[in-house]
């Protein structure tokens, strides 16, 4: 049922989200692994994905994906219905270089990790840039 899982996440319900990486989609799971929902495909559409690395759920119940080869974040509702994306491939505040990682905090900011350009960058929830810091290390 994988082809290369890569991220993974569980909500406060319990339902296990899992960023299937070269399938392309989200797979939704119960905590005792009964399929529930997928959703995306191949492509760089709104709720396609290329690559999908890093998922998170926020404290409402959204499902946020680091969408690797699209060099973008995606929104999702739990019942993986598109909400909102944001970012493009770049390297200024708000662009990305194959962003992998991905996590959200108690107040609902969004952090992701742009592998490629070695930094964090941080947004509200609906995308809007806050802050960066990055320098590549040893």
């Amino acid at each position: 049922m994988f082809n290369c899982p890569r991220g993974i996440a569980v909500d406060a319900s319990g339902f296990v989200y899992v960023a299937d990486n070269n399938n392309d989609c989200i797979q939704k799971f119960t905590s005792t692994g009964q399929f529930v929902a997928k959703w995306g495909n191949k492509g760089s559409g709104d709720g396609e994905f290329d690559l999908p690395a890093g998922i998170t759920v926020d404290a409402s119940g959204f499902v946020y994906v680091a969408d690797a080869f699209n060099h973008r974040i995606q929104k999702f509702t739990s019942t993986g219905q598109f909400v909102a994306k944001w970012g493009s491939k770049g390297s200024g505040d708000g662009e990305f270089d194959l962003p992998a990682g991905i996590t959200v905090d108690a107040s609902g900011f969004v952090y992701v990790v742009d592998s490629d350009k070695c930094r964090i960058q941080k947004f509200t929830s609906t995308g809007q840039f806050v802050t960066t810091w990055e320098g590549k290390g040893r």
